[in-house]
């Protein structure tokens, strides 16, 4: 959807408890509706269980503050058959949601450092 280079990408293998993989896009620009529709945005970050898509616009995988970045997590510890409100309360989600926020906020600090004088 959107026609610029990316500002900053981040591209990760999560290893442990839980597994997956993922890729974050900051865009060049800010939305021009990011504002306006703050509480209805949806997060434009898709989720995929073992290359399946599941979600296309999932709110619970990074905060309201954060819906301006795109993406794709991949996970093979999350079930296929199941459903938007059993995943909302699946602990698995809380933990891939929790590891996500904290690479978007490191590439944003990053960011910034790197444009420091």
């Amino acid at each position: 959807k959107d026609y610029l280079d990316p500002l900053a990408y981040t591209h990760f293998n999560a290893e442990g408890e839980i597994e997956f993989k993922s890729i974050l896009f900051l865009p060049k620009k800010a939305p021009f509706d990011m504002m306006d529709n703050y509480w209805t945005k949806k997060s434009e970050v898709k989720l995929f269980v073992r290359r399946v898509l599941v979600a296309e616009k999932f709110d619970e995988l990074l905060p309201r503050y954060l819906n301006f970045v795109r993406g794709v997590v991949d996970s093979d510890d999350l079930p296929l058959n199941v459903s938007r409100e059993q995943l909302q309360q699946n602990k698995i989600m809380k933990v891939i949601s929790k590891k996500l926020v904290r690479k978007v906020l490191e590439l944003m600090k990053k960011l910034a450092k790197d444009e420091e004088p």
